[in-house]
């Protein structure tokens, strides 16, 4: 069986939840035999747009099975003076997709992503050529264009909506996008060609019918897709894809270097100071804003502004979109108990989990079964997380954390001070949602039950 991945990225090119998930069950699949091949786009400018190059890399199989995958990369960088629809729809893609298809000679395609220079047609190609094709819902990307489904008040807006509310939202700058100077311009500059149709510059009513449009007959040539969570399954079981064709198939990853995390049945208490980790982008709708004012309750309360902890945040801010975020909530004076750390590779993560007494996760948007949970699951660290339901999902508590309402800065300081008292602790029951030999064996059958 031989199996081409699409993806928006691939170590050591993307080592974000997606990319990382995608190498792990790539060299799952290896391990049962199975031939991969990848295509992902590069979005960094270091090569003229559309050129096709072709490398090998490394994937994570068992130990004693050392395997490398052909891996081509796709030069698209991102160009802010495109059209609305190349965001979604490139014919180029699509051409460039089909050679690697007459190429390699797949049997079926699996794709863990389809926009960011990438193109929803892709299945329609696949299809065409008569190979099947799986597709992961990593995010929510293919019903709302900014992905998370918030907006840009910077709330979870519950969509989708109707075009002409995702039209405002999508061509609306937040308040973090710009300088506050910029971001009122901007905001009069749309409104006002809004009113005039547009005139090609910005993002219309009809813009986002025709995306929705072609998002769903481009996805009528898909025969199977995957929901890491049950409110993914759900949002869009309800859009629209069939019941039929969609089954929740929980994230996985190789468990075993987590054990250095774990805690031995008779490990003491942790020794001062406790320790807290946040990890992902600096930006909105990760909630950074709420776990940095509910370090600023804890300090001014007892027995918190007593006790020794610190918090450690892991992470970048984000370019582009929100590019001012990270500057505004941090720009301040943080004190001595916040540190910003530099954000680590995947591969990292057990070591640094090593040295937590908690990670919080204090998501506004709905997430999706996150890397960060699953990974401090499999270490047996507690999770403190917002009770978005793809967050709450995954942790179940209180078995592996505790959840708080979403943006509620004062109850997640009170989860915070529950572990500063030893209320909530390590956890011996470390265990993952799915192994990753199971995960894969299901991947597999799936694979198998489609060519047969």
């Amino acid at each position: 069986m031989k199996v081409l991945f699409v993806t928006n990225g691939f170590p050591p090119r993307g080592r974000w939840g997606t990319e990382f998930y995608t190498w792990q069950l790539v060299g799952g699949l290896v391990d049962r035999g199975v031939d991969v091949a990848i295509l992902h786009p590069v979005r960094d400018g270091s090569k003229p747009r559309y050129e096709l190059e072709q490398v090998t890399e490394p994937v994570p199989t068992s130990p004693g099975n050392p395997s490398e995958v052909p891996v081509y990369l796709l030069h698209n960088a991102g160009d802010p003076r495109k059209a609305f629809r190349s965001s979604y729809s490139d014919p180029e893609v699509e051409r460039i997709f089909a050679e690697v298809l007459e190429k390699e000679e797949p049997d079926l395609v699996h794709f863990t992503y389809l926009l960011w220079g990438l193109s929803v047609n892709l299945p329609v190609v696949a299809k065409r050529r008569g190979i099947p094709s799986v597709v992961t819902l990593t995010d929510y990307g293919l019903l709302c264009h900014r992905g998370q489904m918030y907006n840009s008040e910077l709330t979870a807006c519950k969509g989708p909506h109707p075009a002409d509310v995702c039209a405002r939202c999508i061509r609306e700058p937040s308040r973090y996008d710009a300088e506050p100077f910029e971001v009122t311009i901007r905001r009069m500059l749309v409104h006002t060609l809004a009113k005039l149709g547009g005139l090609g510059q910005i993002v219309t009513t009809k813009d986002v019918a025709l995306r929705e449009a072609e998002v769903r007959t481009a996805l009528e040539s898909v025969d199977r897709f995957l929901a890491p969570t049950e409110v993914f399954k759900k949002v869009f079981g309800k859009w629209g894809l069939p019941p039929e064709k969609l089954s929740k198939l929980v994230y996985s990853f190789d468990d075993r270097p987590y054990g250095i995390a774990r805690p031995a049945p008779a490990r003491p208490r942790p020794s001062s100071p406790i320790r807290f980790g946040f990890m992902g982008q600096f930006t909105p709708h990760k909630g950074l804003s709420t776990l940095i004012e509910a370090c600023q309750i804890m300090q001014q309360r007892l027995p918190e502004s007593v006790e020794s902890w610190k918090v450690h945040l892991y992470g970048r801010g984000a370019g582009g979109r929100h590019r001012c975020y990270a500057e505004g909530v941090l720009g301040g004076e943080l004190g001595p108990r916040i540190v910003v750390e530099q954000p680590f590779e995947p591969e990292q993560a057990p070591e640094v989990l090593a040295k937590l007494d908690a990670v919080v996760v204090p998501s506004e948007w709905d997430e999706n079964a996150p890397l960060t949970i699953l990974q401090a699951r499999a270490a047996g660290v507690p999770v403190l997380g917002s009770d978005m339901l793809g967050v709450a999902e995954v942790i179940e508590a209180p078995k592996y954390g505790q959840c708080f309402p979403t943006g509620d800065a004062a109850a997640l300081a009170d989860c915070m001070r529950d572990v500063v008292l030893g209320r909530i602790g390590r956890s011996l029951d470390s265990t993952m949602p799915m192994t990753l030999e199971d995960h894969t064996g299901i991947v597999r059958r799936i694979y198998r039950d489609l060519l047969d």
